[in-house]
This record gives C-alpha cells, sequence and structure tokens, in this order.
C-alpha cells in the first residue's frame, strides 16, 4: 500500500468475520467512533485499508469505491486454521477459544462464530456493487489490474504466509471439501461470482 503513503489508514481489530456477543459489540461501537470522525478521515486520507465489515463506511463518502480481493473458499477454510495454530498469543478472543478447545479441523469448520467468513465483510453491499474484485488465486494478475482501473500501482506483499505450505495451495479431502460446502456455503457461492467478475474485469482492461 505504499502508493498511497501516509494518506492510507489502515482498520484493522473489529474481529470482523466473528460472531459472538462481544465480538458485535465491539464492531458496533468502533463503527459509531469511525463515522464520527468523518471530516478528519475526508480531509486525511485517500484510502481505508484493512478488515471490516463494508457497512462501517457504506453512505459516509458519496464517491467511496469499495474493493475487495477473495481466496477460494477451501484454501482459506484450512489456511485459516493453520493461521490459528500458528499464533497462539494473538490477542483475539478467536484465537484463546480455538486453543483452549484444541480444535480439530473438524471442529473448527463446525464453529458457528466463524462460518462464511468472506460473505460477512460485504455487509449489506453485493460483490456488484464493488468497483474491483481481485482473487488471492491470481494475485499479480490482480495487482496489475487494480493499477489499470485506478491509476495507482500497489506493492506486492506476501504476509502470515505458512512456510509448510505446497505452492500449489493446501490438500483438501473429501471430508473438508464436504464441511466446507455445509458450513460456508454462501463463501463458494461468492467465490464462484467473484472469478466471473474477475474475468469480465480483465477483458475490459486487455
Amino acid at each position: 500500500m505504499g502508493a498511497y503513503g501516509p494518506r492510507i489508514m489502515l482498520d484493522y481489530g473489529d474481529w470482523a468475520g466473528f460472531n459472538t456477543p462481544e465480538a458485535n459489540e465491539r464492531r458496533a461501537e468502533r463503527e459509531r467512533n469511525m463515522r464520527a470522525r468523518r471530516d478528519e478521515l475526508a480531509s486525511n486520507y485517500d484510502a481505508i485499508h484493512g478488515h471490516f465489515i463494508a457497512d462501517k463506511y457504506v453512505g459516509l463518502f458519496p464517491d467511496a469505491k469499495f474493493v475487495a480481493f477473495f481466496r477460494d473458499p477451501y484454501q482459506q477454510a484450512v489456511a485459516h486454521y493453520y493461521f490459528l495454530q500458528r499464533n497462539p498469543q494473538r490477542p483475539h478472543p478467536e484465537e484463546t477459544i480455538f486453543h483452549e478447545r484444541n480444535m480439530s479441523l473438524a471442529d473448527y469448520l463446525e464453529w458457528s462464530a466463524f462460518q462464511n467468513h468472506q460473505s460477512q465483510f460485504l455487509g449489506s453491499l453485493s460483490i456488484d456493487d464493488l468497483a474491483f474484485v481481485g482473487l488471492s488465486e491470481e494475485y499479480a494478475e490482480s495487482l496489475a489490474m487494480f493499477e489499470a482501473i485506478f491509476g495507482t500501482a500497489l506493492d506486492v506483499k506476501f504476509e502470515n504466509v505458512n512456510p509448510l505450505r505446497q505452492a500449489e495451495g493446501y490438500h483438501i479431502d473429501a471430508e473438508v471439501r464436504k464441511a466446507v460446502n455445509k458450513y460456508r456455503g454462501a463463501d463458494v457461492e461468492l467465490y464462484e461470482r467473484a472469478k466471473v467478475l474477475f474475468a469480465k474485469q480483465l477483458q475490459r482492461v486487455a
């Protein structure tokens, strides 16, 4: 995000996608606080980047454009499970509960507090409302397309990568696929739509 320099605001810490009363209350409070800063944000920043539900900013800036990256939900589910395993000290209730329960992958996929993660980030928006749809599996091409659409080049960064993951991604067996289809079906459908929109965007900028 170096292209935006100091005019990008990073907004993390909402516990977005994690559904417990504590997390919901935290998000509501942070949304109220952020929306109260509207004039400051409009004056000081050109972009807001982070992990938040889109409704936090919907309607706040008349000319705002929403963009998002999406990831294959089977890969995303398994990747996040291993991320939680690797980060036991992360200050997040999700991490605490995960390790207290010593969750297996099957336990994690069935966990009601953490399902259809990617769909939740859209809030009341449709994926068709987004000005840009990127795919993690087409990362370099997505960055090039972002530059073509917005005239701004983004930094190429790879963070929180599992050093044990194979280059072709995680092996997804039949049981994992079945569980993701059951508990993250909305994300499966969303990703299929994301691939269609990505291809259309690619045609427009080719």
